[in-house]
């Protein structure tokens, strides 16, 4: 089961309905943690290209899902899609920990695997097999105008561009993540640390 880059954007796109004045009003509505500390460690060019980090193999494990889906399509045990694996950058991890909120320049990896069933010993379930493709999301309120940079890569790619501005990752992710654009409603690790609404 292959997974493209074309298809993750088109999947996102699909289910996103949302009108720019909506979307406006709501972004002005999120808490702005700028100013309150930043995480600058994203590598950007002069021209705003993400270089591809080292050290993703440190990075901490925020949460993983299979087969998930934006829309109302069922869910196919055949063809179950693919596997998700959320992770977040340590210092950016340690940051939100200590003060409750992102630092500028927060970096979270969505990667995309291939799903396989009886690799090895296994007998039922199923398990993540070849990496197809991954995002970054940089949240990060002084350097980008809506807040946050989507940047994909290929499997084998060493760098990227941000999604341009009005992205469906952005028309998504700021409406519907639980806490500044990002969906950690999802993420036990944190789930249980992001701020309550003031009432």
């Amino acid at each position: 089961m292959k997974t493209s880059i074309a298809r993750i954007i088109s999947a996102a796109a699909g289910v996103v309905a949302l009108g720019s004045g909506l979307y406006a009003a709501h972004a002005r509505g999120q808490a702005n943690p700028a100013a309150q500390g930043s995480r600058h460690v994203a590598n950007l060019d002069a021209a705003g290209r993400l270089t591809r980090p080292a050290d993703l193999d440190r990075w901490v494990f925020l949460g993983a899902s299979l087969g998930m889906n934006y829309n109302d399509a069922a869910f196919s045990v055949e063809h179950p899609g693919a596997f998700q694996v959320v992770l977040m950058e340590p210092t950016a991890y340690q940051y939100f920990k200590e003060h409750g909120h992102y630092a500028d320049g927060s970096m979270f990896l969505l990667s995309f695997y291939e799903t396989q069933r009886g690799a090895s010993i296994d007998r039922a379930g199923f398990v993540p097999g070849s990496l197809n493709a991954f995002e970054i999301h940089v949240v990060d309120h002084t350097r980008y105008a809506e807040g946050h940079a989507f940047f994909l890569f290929d499997k084998d790619a060493h760098d990227s561009t941000a999604q341009a501005p009005g992205n469906p990752c952005v028309k998504c992710h700021v409406p519907n993540g639980a806490y500044d654009g990002t969906f950690a409603q999802f993420y036990p690790p944190i789930r249980n640390l992001i701020p309550k609404p003031a009432k």
